[in-house]
Formats: structure tokens, C-alpha cells, sequence
């Protein structure tokens, strides 16, 4: 599938060329042009408010493009889906907003630091063979249930845990960032679009409740492992949850929702 941002800006770009060739046809009436001449007439264009309603519009249906595609890497990001999955249910009555789901991977991002491509690339790789195995009848559902993406999950909220060991400090810091309504919109590890600020737009809601009902989403089922998940998990970290990660749990259990 080709992306469809460079071809907006090629058609975007292919526009302004288009302009360009008039003003020039128009200036110099089928006569050879000087480059002084020339240089006047691309100045005159830039400062043209002819192209202000064209720049405007042009805005907006590229921050709609950018903002498609983020949707859908978001879909196919099969780490960030693993680690958001449990808030599903969060996302579904409104107890929090979907439009958190961008601070979360920033979050990840942050905490996780090269980490975060390597559960990514490990997360592939269980998508691949189980849709080797499945064909056409793979579900997310197989995938959020395999052992090895239990471990990749697991290992990521112990990672997370570990971040929180000044917890208080953490907590806020925390509830900042998922306060936070990005300024820019990431395409790849290099490159961004800034978004437009609205002055009307409040922060996201996200407090004290919110934290908690989040966190106790994410860690509660660690507390509730299936005989055979606990095997699993003391076999991996060599110590069950309230050994390896006690005192996160209990701040957490501190958290009342």
C-alpha cells in the first residue's frame, strides 16, 4: 500500500509548480525572462495571500492524513496493543480517554527506552507464526493469550514498576504526561508535523482516579495469575510478582478506585 502523505505532498507541491508556470506565462508574456525578473515574480508569490485559504485547507487535510496513518499504526503495532489491551475495557465505558492512547506509547517509549523495538520485533515474531499456523482465522485474541506475549508483557510492567521506585515523585510526573495534548505528531523516529494549537482545548482528564483505575487495570491480573501463568512467570524472573515487585504493589494497593 503506498502511503498516502507523499503523494498529498506531491500533489500539494505539483500545485504550487502549477502556479508558478502561470505567473511566469502571465509576466512575461511568451518572452525569455531575466532571473531578476524571475526572483520577483517567486517573491511575489510567497507573500501572495492568494494561497493563504490554499495553505489552510492543505493544513488540515494533512494533519487528517498523518492522524489516519497514526490510527493505523496503532492498529498494527502489535507491542503497543499487547501493553494497551488491558484498558480496553476502560477505553469502552469512557472511564478514560482513547485519546491517551498516544501519551501511553510515549510513556512506553520513555520508560522502556531500545527496549521497546526489541518487545516490538518479539511481538512480530508471535504474530508471524501464529499466523503461519492459523492462516486466515488468526485473532488478536491468540495473540494476547500466547506465553511468549505474556512473557514481552510481563517483563514491560516490571520494567514499569522499576520506574516507579521514588513512587510519589513518578506518580506525578506521570499524571502530567498523560495530561498533556502532544504539540507534534510523530511520522518515524526523525521526522514530525506540529499541531495546530487550539487556545479553547483543555488537558486530557487524567488524575488521581484515573491513575489508579489505569494501574490497577494493568497490574491487578499479575496478582490474579492462573496456577500455570505463576509457573511461567517464577520460571522466567525466578520470583513470583509480590517477591519481584512487592513494593509497587503495594503502593498500588494504596490506590483506591
Amino acid at each position: 500500500m503506498v502511503a498516502r502523505g507523499p503523494l498529498y505532498l506531491r500533489k500539494t507541491t505539483n500545485v504550487v509548480l502549477d502556479a508558478l508556470v502561470l505567473a511566469v506565462e502571465r509576466a512575461g508574456h511568451g518572452q525569455p525572462l531575466s532571473m531578476a525578473l524571475l526572483e520577483g515574480i517567486v517573491s511575489e508569490l510567497k507573500a501572495s495571500a492568494n494561497f493563504d485559504d490554499f495553505y489552510h485547507r492543505t493544513y488540515r487535510e494533512m494533519m487528517e492524513i498523518v492522524e489516519s496513518e497514526k490510527r493505523e499504526q496503532r492498529r498494527t503495532n502489535a507491542f503497543g496493543r499487547l501493553v494497551v489491551h488491558p484498558l480496553s475495557p476502560l477505553f469502552h465505558d469512557e472511564s478514560l480517554d482513547r485519546a491517551l492512547v498516544t501519551n501511553i506509547l510515549s510513556f512506553l517509549h520513555l520508560v522502556l527506552g531500545d527496549e521497546v523495538e526489541v518487545y516490538s520485533e518479539k511481538c512480530r515474531e508471535i504474530i508471524r507464526v501464529l499466523k503461519d499456523d492459523s492462516g486466515d482465522n488468526f485473532s488478536w485474541d491468540a495473540f494476547y493469550d500466547d506465553p511468549g506475549a505474556k512473557i514481552v508483557l510481563w517483563h514491560t510492567l516490571v520494567h514499569i514498576s522499576a520506574s516507579f521506585k521514588r513512587y510519589d515523585l513518578r506518580k506525578d510526573w506521570f499524571i502530567k504526561l498523560m495530561q498533556y495534548r502532544p504539540t507534534t505528531i510523530s511520522l518515524a523516529s526523525n521526522a514530525f508535523v506540529t499541531r495546530e494549537h487550539d487556545p479553547s482545548e483543555e488537558p486530557l482528564v487524567f488524575g488521581e482516579r484515573e491513575f489508579c483505575i489505569f494501574f490497577h487495570a494493568l497490574f491487578d491480573p499479575l496478582i490474579e495469575l492462573s496456577p500455570r501463568e505463576d509457573a511461567a512467570f517464577r520460571k522466567e524472573f525466578g520470583a513470583d510478582p509480590h517477591h519481584l515487585i512487592g513494593g509497587f504493589l503495594v503502593n498500588l494497593s494504596m490506590c483506591v478506585v
